[in-house]
C-alpha cells in the first residue's frame, strides 16, 4: 500500500473531526462473536509468549496503521513524522516529508528500535476497518498509542478505545495485564453464597426481589474518595445489615474525580480513584461482606474532554447534550456496537460485579444494541443481571427476552446485524423484546415523591399504576439525579423549600435564581436546625441568622423545628414506600440514616480554569444553573458523605434513621409478600391522602397503609377495602418511638377486623399489617 503525502494531526489537541464515510457495500465476516473474539481487540499481553497482540477498528478507508510502543511515555509527539522515517518500509522525499509508507510486509522482521524509547509496528488490514499486529515486543505497563494514516494522507495519533489502563485522558495507553489479581472470595464467585443475587429466577430467594441497592459515589464516601478508602463504607453498609448491593456510580476514566457520567476511556478505570486492582480489591471485599456490587456504565454519550474517538474510526454519531453520540446503525456501525457490548463483557468479566446498570438507555438510539449488550451478557455471564435506566416505561417488553425456538444466540446477533442493515435501507424496525433484567422506575419514583411532597395535589390512582409493574423495576425516591442535578441538596431541604415557599423570602432577579437561593438557604437552615446549641438560639440572633442565610422574612424556631420534624416523616416515609413495595429497590448512599450533606453535580474538564480565566462570565453561568461552584475542590467537599454533623435537639436522628431502615430490612426478611408478594389490591382514600395496597405469596397476606397526608388518626380510621371475615395485627409502624415518632401504634391489638378497625395512623407515617386469620 502508497501512500503519499502525510499530513499531521495529532493527539494533543482536543480538535476532532467526524468522519462519515460512505456505504462500502462490503459484508462482514462470518459470526465471530465467540469469548477468542470479544476478548481479542485492544492490546493483549500473553503472559506465556511474554509477547503483546495489537487489534483496531478504525475507517474501512484508512490507508495504514502503525501501533507505536515506548518503554515509557515520549516526551511531545511533533517528531512523529521523524520516527516514522525510520521505519522500514517509510521513504523519505525531501525536506523531511513523508512520501510514500509501504506496508506490504505487516510482520518485518526487520522493525528495529528507533531510539531509546519507543518502536513503530505496521500493522496488517484485516479489511473493514480492523487491523491487527501479533507477538509485539511490549510488556504490562508499557505506554502504546496507535498512529492513523487516514484516506487524506494525515496522521491522526489516538490513544487506544479498547484501553484497559489509561493514565491520561490525552495521553498513552498502557498494556495491561489482565489476570493480575487473586479473588479471595472464590464461592461468591461460584455461586455457592447465598447472599449472592443471581438472574436466574428459579433459584430459591436469589432473584432479583432482593435487591436493596445503596448507590454510592466513590469519591464522596470519604475525604480521600478512592476505591481504597471506600472499603470503611462498605464496612458500614455490611455491618448496618440494610443494604443487600452497592450500585457504584461510573469510574470510567475521566479527566477528574467526579460523578462518572463523562467518562471516555470505556474500559479504564479512573486513575484518580485509584488502579484496576484496587478496584478489584475493593469489590472483592464487598463480596466477602455479603455484598453484591453493580457497576453503572454509560452507553449513551461520550465526555467531552479526552475524547479522540472521531479521529480513531466511525464510532461518532453526532454530538449530543451531554457529548458525543455513538454510531451504532449508521455506515460501518458493527463494530462500534461490538465494542461498547464488549466494555460491558468487560465489566463484567474482568472486574467480577454481579450486575450492569446502563445510564439512559433511551438515548442510546437503538434498541438493538441495547438488546445486543443484553443477549452478550447473558450468554458469557449468565450469572450477572443487567439494569437499564430508560424512562421510555416500555412495559414488560423491555425486560424480557423473546426468541423463537430453535434461534441460536449466534442466530439472534446475525439477526440484530441484519435488522440494522435494513434499517440503514430506510426500514423501520424494532426488536421484540430487549431482554435487560430490570430498569429505574422513574415514573414510580415521580408519582410517589408527588403524592408525599404535595399531597393536597396528589395522584394515588397514578402510583397505583406503577405498582402492579413493580416487581421487575428497581423503585426509588431519590437517585443521585434529583438531588444534584436539581441542586444539589436532599429531601429534607427540599421540602423545606416547599413548605415555607422560600422561593418568595428570597431576592433574585428571576425564578431560576430565586429557586436556587432558597435551596441554598434551605441547606442552610436544615444545617443550622440541627447544630448544637440552636434550641436555645434567642430570636435576635435567629433573625440575624435568617439574614445571613439569605432571607428576607423571618421564620420562627417553632416553626423551623415543626417543619424539619415533618421534613424527616416524609423522608421515612417515602423509604418505607419503596421498601414495601415488591421488587428491587434503592437508595442513595446515606439516606438510611437521613445524611444531609449536599451531593452537588461537580466535574472538572482539563480546560475549565483556562476558561474562567478567560471569561470571567462563565462562573456566573455555572452559579445561575447549579447553584454552587461545580469544581471538584469547591462542590466534592461539601458532597462528602457526613460532612453535616448532626447534634443539638436532632442528636438522635441519624441512629433513629438507621434503627428505621434497619426494621424496614427485617421486615422483608421476615414477610416473604412484602418482598416478593403479588399486589392483590389498592384503596385510595383522597379525603385523608391516604394509600394502601395489599400484598399476598402464598398463604401470607399482609396491608400496606400509607398516609401522606397531615391529619392524625387516633384510634379512628377506617376504609371500605378491608376485607371480610379477617383479623389482623400490626407488624410495623413508622411512627414507633424508636424510630423517633410520636408513638402512635395498634402493636398490642390483636382483634382487627373490618368491623373493628379504628386504627391509630400518624401523618406522614406507614402501618404494615399482617392477616392472623
Amino acid at each position: 500500500m502508497k501512500v503519499e503525502n502525510i499530513g499531521v494531526t495529532t493527539l494533543g489537541t482536543n480538535n476532532r473531526t467526524i468522519r462519515k464515510t460512505k456505504d462500502q457495500n462490503y459484508s462482514y465476516p462470518a459470526f465471530k462473536r465467540n469469548w477468542a473474539e470479544h476478548a481479542s481487540w485492544g492490546a493483549n499481553y500473553l503472559q506465556k509468549t511474554g509477547k503483546t497482540n495489537f487489534k483496531l477498528f478504525s475507517f474501512p478507508d484508512t490507508k495504514a496503521v502503525f501501533v507505536e510502543v515506548a518503554d515509557k511515555a515520549v516526551a511531545g509527539i511533533a517528531n512523529i513524522k521523524d520516527r516514522l522515517l525510520k521505519v522500514v518500509g517509510v521513504t523519505v522525499a525531501g525536506a523531511g516529508a513523508v512520501a510514500a509508507v509501504d506496508t506490504k510486509d505487516a510482520n518485518q522482521p526487520n522493525v528495529k528500535a528507533i531510539d531509546d524509547a519507543s518502536k513503530i509496528y505496521p500493522m496488517e488490514s484485516k479489511g473493514n476497518g480492523v487491523f491487527e499486529v501479533n507477538d509485539t515486543v511490549a510488556k504490562p505497563g508499557d505506554k502504546y498509542r496507535y498512529i492513523i494514516v487516514d484516506k487524506n494522507n494525515e496522521i491522526n495519533i489516538v490513544k487506544d478505545p479498547y484501553a484497559k489502563k489509561q493514565d491520561s485522558i490525552h495521553g498513552w495507553s498502557s498494556v495491561y495485564n489482565a489476570d493480575n489479581y487473586e479473588w479471595k472470595n472464590t464461592d461468591w464467585l461460584e455461586g455457592k453464597d447465598p447472599r449472592r443475587i443471581v438472574r436466574k429466577p428459579n433459584e430459591p430467594l436469589r432473584g432479583l426481589e432482593k435487591l436493596i441497592i445503596d448507590e454510592v459515589n466513590i469519591p464522596t464516601l470519604n475525604s480521600e474518595g478512592t476505591f481504597e478508602s471506600a472499603k470503611s463504607r462498605i464496612d458500614t453498609i455490611a455491618q448496618r445489615g440494610v443494604a443487600t448491593a452497592i450500585e457504584i456510580m461510573p469510574v470510567e476514566n475521566t479527566y477528574s474525580k467526579q460523578w462518572g457520567y463523562d467518562g471516555v476511556d470505556k474500559f479504564a478505570v479512573n486513575t484518580n480513584l485509584g488502579t484496576p486492582e484496587q478496584l478489584k480489591e475493593l469489590i472483592d471485599y464487598a463480596h466477602g461482606k455479603g455484598l453484591n456490587v453493580i457497576m453503572d456504565m454509560v452507553p449513551n454519550h461520550m465526555g467531552p474532554d479526552g475524547n479522540y474517538l472521531g479521529q480513531t474510526g466511525p464510532y461518532i454519531k453526532s454530538s449530543g447534550k451531554f457529548g458525543d453520540l455513538f454510531n451504532y446503525q449508521g455506515d460501518n456501525n458493527r463494530y462500534v456496537r461490538d465494542w461498547m457490548t464488549n466494555a460491558a463483557l468487560w465489566w463484567a468479566n474482568e472486574f467480577k460485579v454481579d450486575g450492569i446498570r446502563l445510564d439512559l438507555t433511551k438515548d442510546m438510539d437503538s434498541d438493538f444494541t441495547l438488546r445486543q449488550i443484553a443477549l452478550e451478557l447473558n450468554e458469557h455471564n449468565p450469572g450477572v443481571f443487567v439494569i437499564a435506566e430508560d424512562h421510555r416505561n416500555k412495559d414488560h417488553a423491555l425486560t424480557s427476552y423473546y426468541t423463537p425456538e430453535n434461534v441460536t444466540h449466534e442466530d439472534q446477533i446475525i439477526d440484530i446485524d441484519n435488522r440494522i442493515e435494513n434499517i440503514r435501507k430506510g426500514w423501520n424496525d424494532a426488536p421484540w423484546s430487549i431482554g435487560v433484567d430490570s430498569e429505574w422506575d422513574s415514573n414510580y419514583r415521580g408519582s410517589l415523591v408527588h403524592n408525599v411532597m404535595d399531597p393536597n395535589g396528589a395522584n394515588l390512582n397514578e402510583l397505583d399504576k406503577y405498582l402492579a409493574t413493580s416487581h421487575y423495576r428497581v423503585k426509588y425516591g431519590f437517585s443521585h439525579d434529583e438531588i444534584g442535578n436539581e441542586d444539589g441538596t436532599r429531601l429534607i431541604p427540599k421540602y423545606l423549600v416547599r413548605h415555607f415557599d422560600l422561593s418568595g423570602k428570597v431576592d433574585g432577579h428571576d425564578d431560576a435564581s430565586r429557586g436556587q437561593k432558597a435551596a441554598q438557604a434551605a441547606q442552610r437552615l436544615s444545617e443550622l436546625i440541627v447544630s448544637e446549641g440552636f434550641e436555645k438560639l434567642p430570636n435576635s440572633k435567629l433573625a440575624i441568622a435568617e439574614n445571613e442565610i439569605g432571607l428576607n422574612a423571618f421564620i420562627s424556631k417553632d416553626e423551623l423545628v415543626n417543619a424539619f420534624k415533618a421534613a424527616v416523616a416524609k423522608h421515612k416515609t417515602i423509604l418505607g414506600t419503596v421498601m414495601t413495595t415488591p421488587g428491587p429497590k434503592l437508595f442513595f448512599q446515606g439516606d438510611d440514616e437521613a445524611d444531609l450533606s449536599h451531593f452537588k453535580f461537580f466535574r472538572e474538564l482539563s480546560d475549565d480554569r483556562a476558561k474562567r480565566e478567560a471569561d470571567p462570565g462563565e462562573i456566573i453561568k455555572i452559579f445561575a444553573e447549579k447553584g454552587y461552584d461545580t469544581l471538584e475542590e469547591s462542590a466534592r467537599p461539601d458532597s462528602t458523605l457526613g460532612r453535616v454533623k448532626i447534634g443539638g435537639m436532632f442528636k438522635d436522628l441519624p441512629a433513629e434513621m438507621i434503627k428505621y431502615s434497619q426494621g424496614l430490612r427485617e421486615l422483608l426478611d421476615k414477610y416473604p409478600s412484602i418482598a416478593k408478594g403479588d399486589i392483590f389490591g389498592t384503596y385510595n382514600d383522597y379525603t385523608n391522602n391516604i394509600h394502601i395496597h395489599k400484598l399476598k405469596y402464598e398463604n401470607e397476606e399482609t396491608m400496606v397503609i400509607k398516609n401522606y397526608g397531615t391529619g392524625f388518626h387516633h384510634n379512628s380510621y377506617s376504609f371500605g377495602g378491608f376485607p371480610d371475615n379477617s383479623v389482623w395485627e400490626e407488624v410495623f409502624n413508622s411512627d414507633a418511638k424508636e424510630y423517633g415518632g410520636g408513638g402512635y401504634s395498634n402493636a398490642d391489638r390483636k382483634d382487627i377486623t373490618s368491623q373493628n378497625q379504628n386504627l391509630s395512623v400518624a401523618p406522614n407515617s406507614i402501618v404494615v399489617l399482617r392477616r392472623i386469620k
